[in-house]
Parts: C-alpha cells; sequence; structure tokens
C-alpha cells in the first residue's frame, strides 16, 4: 500500500520538526515548509493527500493557501487563536479540521488518521453506490439518479460530480460528500449533529454550525437560494432532500 503524503506548513521550527517526525513515526510521507511561498511549491511538486496548515505564517496567510490546497487537498488548520470565527471561516473556505496550539500529538495524529478512514470508507461506499450520468425524468425516485422538474440535475458517485442544466458544479469534497449523503437518504430529515457524526466522522470536533456553513455553500454552488433548493430546511430540526 503506498504511503499517505502529507505536507506540514508551520513556520515554528520546533513545532514542524516535531509533527515531520511523529507523522514519520506514524508510517506517512512527510514534507515540511516554513512559510506560504515555499510550501505552494512543494504542494505542487510533492501532491500530498493531506496538509497540517499553520494559519499565522511570515508572507501568505493560511486562509489563503487554503483556498488553493483544499481544492486538491484535504486540510488541517493550526492556529494559536482559539476564535469561533476563525474556526468558521477555516470550515467556509475548505478546512476539513481545526486544531487550536498547543495540542498534544496524539490529538493531531487521532485526527489526521479519522479524516483517512473517513476517506477510505468513501471510496468503498462510492464502489458499490454509483450512479448514472444521464437521467429521465421517470427516474426521480430511482437509486440511480435523481433529476428536479425544473432543471437538469444529476450526481455521479464514481467520478464524484454534479451536472446541473448541462453544466458540471464544480463543488469542494465535503459539499459533494454532505450532498451525496442527503441523496442517499433522501427523505429522512437529519440534524446538524447526526449530519456532523455520518459526514465529517464521529471523531470530529467541530462546530455544529460547520454543516450550516457548507449547506450555505453548496446552495450557491448549485445556483439555488433557501426558499428554492434541491436541500430543504426543516425549521427546528435540519435538513433533507425530497
Amino acid at each position: 500500500m503506498l504511503k499517505k503524503k502529507i505536507l506540514v506548513v508551520e513556520d515554528e521550527f520546533s513545532i514542524s520538526d516535531t509533527l515531520k517526525f511523529a507523522l514519520s513515526k506514524e508510517n506517512f510521507e512527510v514534507r515540511g515548509a516554513y512559510n506560504g511561498e515555499s510550501a505552494l511549491k512543494i504542494f505542487e511538486e510533492f501532491e500530498p493527500h493531506l496538509v497540517l496548515l499553520d494559519i499565522m505564517l511570515p508572507d501568505i496567510s493560511g486562509f489563503e493557501l487554503c483556498k488553493i490546497m483544499s481544492q486538491k487537498s484535504y486540510i488541517v488548520m493550526l492556529t494559536a487563536r482559539d476564535d469561533v470565527i476563525d474556526k468558521i471561516l477555516g470550515m467556509e473556505i475548505g478546512a476539513d479540521d481545526y486544531i487550536t496550539k498547543p495540542f498534544e500529538i496524539r490529538e493531531v495524529t487521532a485526527r489526521i488518521n479519522a479524516i483517512f478512514r473517513r476517506v477510505s470508507k468513501n471510496i468503498f461506499n462510492n464502489e458499490h453506490e454509483n450512479i448514472s450520468s444521464t437521467v429521465s425524468e421517470n427516474d426521480l425516485d430511482d437509486i440511480d439518479g435523481y433529476k428536479n422538474k425544473k432543471d437538469e440535475f444529476t450526481i455521479n458517485f464514481d467520478t464524484r460530480t454534479v451536472i446541473k442544466d448541462g453544466k458540471e458544479i464544480m463543488l469542494k469534497r465535503k459539499e459533494f460528500d454532505l450532498l451525496s449523503y442527503l441523496y442517499k437518504n433522501k427523505g429522512i430529515v437529519f440534524n446538524r449533529q447526526q449530519l456532523l457524526n455520518e459526514v465529517w466522522g464521529y471523531d470530529y470536533y467541530g462546530d455544529t454550525r460547520t454543516v450550516d456553513v457548507h449547506i450555505r455553500r453548496l446552495r450557491a454552488n448549485l445556483g439555488d437560494d433557501k426558499e428554492n433548493s434541491i436541500v430543504e430546511t426543516v425549521f427546528g430540526v435540519g435538513y433533507v432532500i425530497r
């Protein structure tokens, strides 16, 4: 089995060295960068599966790097600030998890391993629950596809793509995971904690507002508004796809 690759972007040498050593002992392939410029260069060459990303870097904000890197890699943000607004912003721009300094190395490795376990689970499920890329209007209730009565709308689990009105919609990983989970469980209303447990995983430590942020971003990418959306809000409860 190929080793998972992790990029550590941290400007404090002692923290960076500790993280790289601990992750190497966990059998990950690890590279390090001490500023944003070198991080971007290594990111393109190394193509990591996951990035441990410090927010406070000397040249480029970790938030800016997250916007770029989250398109291809899972992101765990590191910060000395325990600010809820920072956490929500991080999740909104694509972070998958958030760790506040000082932290225990065991916590970092546990969260990374939890992300990779969820990835493996999603890959397994997607291999067994593929849906076709073309759907007729009679297929609305068929597990093989979904088509909105007003708009052509198709989800393909195998390629992790969404097509609406003939155009591919670019969704980030967690947005697609959330949409897929709600679709596979059509008609079931889930509260925020249930969605955190099922989509983010039981060992995720984030705030339930993370779900609202991702729903809002998902709707925006699909061109939906709150009152006319594939993902319906059930007031006081949570979310559902009918």
